[in-house]
């Protein structure tokens, strides 16, 4: 039998993860801010990989795959203004030992839904 040299492996898994992965900027959010249109939203940070609604709120996610964790940002919207951002980590073992685009992932680890929407008021 032939041995494969290990760097081709890493090499070959590297490449696997990374073109299977999902890797939007999650490091930008800094430039959001409560109030901003799903338009200006979208501009700063690209379409959601996926997005979802409940009642009259409307909530995005983003995420980037990693290696041990994938990272996730959820915009959360009430009439089309933006509300509440949360950042939320899935680890492999939150998985039960899957892996694969983070999309796949959306609302396990230490997800959790912002407080009651009361109501906004915009200057």
């Amino acid at each position: 039998m032939k041995r494969i040299p290990g760097f081709i492996v890493l090499l070959t898994t590297t490449l696997f993860l990374t073109t299977c992965g999902v890797q939007q900027n999650l490091s930008i959010s800094h430039r959001l801010s409560p109030g901003m249109t799903k338009s200006e939203v979208e501009a700063i940070m690209g379409p959601p990989v996926k997005s979802d609604f409940y009642k009259n709120v409307e909530e995005w996610h983003y995420c980037k795959t990693g290696m041990s964790a994938d990272e996730f940002l959820a915009l959360f919207f009430y009439e089309g203004k933006l509300i509440e951002k949360l950042n939320y980590t899935v680890t492999i073992a939150d998985t039960g030992g899957s892996f694969g685009s983070c999309s796949k992932f959306i609302k396990m680890g230490n997800y959790r839904e912002p407080d009651k929407i009361i109501e906004l008021r915009l200057k």
